[in-house]
């Protein structure tokens, strides 16, 4: 009799496993038709039924990790669907919300937490343009996982790139370099952020290890975007700053970026990483990317402007 009630009850539990399989498969789909129906879809597509982390996980019925699976799921349709981002009142209103389901159902879920603060931290209209929201989702990894030094590393990461506070970079990356399991260069990294110097290679190696390590086709190509805009920025600050010194020692501006290198004697980048040359205005001085330059240029922090000025200053000195 026990093990007909035990074949029984397992039983019933496979059922109801399937049918929770089968009404989670269909809440998107079910979504998107109610939405297309009621002609509301154009107007705000970003309608989140539950809010609630407590609550979803009451309903999951004991089943949290697969309904985290789901959840995670939902958050990388949510984040991914760039044509309904656009007809939202608030890109990614809900992004935070939907991490935080996804966590407090499945604490261990890695991806979530990381990826997830990305997400979150990129501004319009790559990401959410919330990186205190990342740093709080991290906060939280890093409460359920104190040992894992990568969350620590990932805070330390936004604090440096989107925040620009580098004290708290440096503070996040010795805390993560103190850990079990933490690489030797995080040291190293933690006290250049420490002492504000270095900025430009640590902003390289930073996502240089986002685009060698990730996993993740996006966050890979995110990388290798930023990496791309940073040689961007470093190629057109070089030129505008040595066209200034052009300017004071010629008395003019010259006709064009050649003549410019033929001036000062040196080589310069005049075309940008993906082969596509500059486009230089000798009437203003103003150098930039040719529109039909493949580059997808993100916008690189002006602080790192002025610390290249600096450095090419103690250049000109020497000379």
């Amino acid at each position: 009799m026990t093990r007909a009630r035990f074949q029984a009850g397992f039983r019933r539990n496979r059922i109801c496993l399937g049918v929770a399989l089968v009404c989670a498969a269909l809440i998107r789909p079910a979504q998107d038709c109610v939405g297309s129906r009621s002609g509301d879809a154009g107007q705000d597509p970003d309608l989140l039924y539950f809010s609630s982390p407590a609550a979803v996980k009451r309903m999951a019925l004991g089943y949290d990790c697969l309904a985290a699976d789901f959840y995670w799921m939902r958050t990388i349709q949510y984040y991914g669907r760039r044509d309904e981002a656009d007809r939202r009142a608030v890109r990614y209103k809900n992004l935070s919300t939907l991490l935080d389901i996804t966590t407090t159902l499945n604490p261990d879920l890695m991806d979530a937490y990381r990826s997830g603060s990305l997400f979150l931290s990129e501004p319009d209209p790559i990401g959410a343009g919330q990186p205190l929201g990342a740093v709080k989702l991290l906060d939280k990894g890093i409460a359920a996982h104190p040992k894992e030094w990568r969350l620590p590393y990932d805070k330390g990461f936004i604090y440096f790139w989107f925040l620009k506070d580098y004290k708290a970079a440096g503070e996040s990356w010795l805390a993560a370099s103190r850990l079990p399991e933490a690489p030797p260069w995080m040291e190293g990294l933690a006290a250049m952020a420490l002492s504000k110097g270095g900025a430009m290679d640590v902003a390289i190696s930073l996502w240089k290890r986002q685009l060698e390590e990730s996993d993740r086709a996006n966050i890979r190509e995110n990388a290798r975007n930023h990496l791309l805009s940073i040689r961007v920025a470093r190629n057109i600050w070089t030129m505008e700053i040595l066209l200034d010194q052009y300017s004071r020692r010629y008395g003019s501006l010259p006709a064009s970026l050649k003549e410019l290198a033929r001036g000062l004697g040196r080589s310069l980048p005049l075309i940008d990483p993906l082969g596509t040359p500059y486009v230089y205005d000798p009437e203003t001085g103003e150098v930039k990317l040719s529109p039909e330059s493949k580059v997808r240029y993100l916008e690189v922090p002006e602080s790192l402007k002025e610390e290249l000025r600096m450095t090419m200053g103690e250049e000109f000195k020497r000379r």
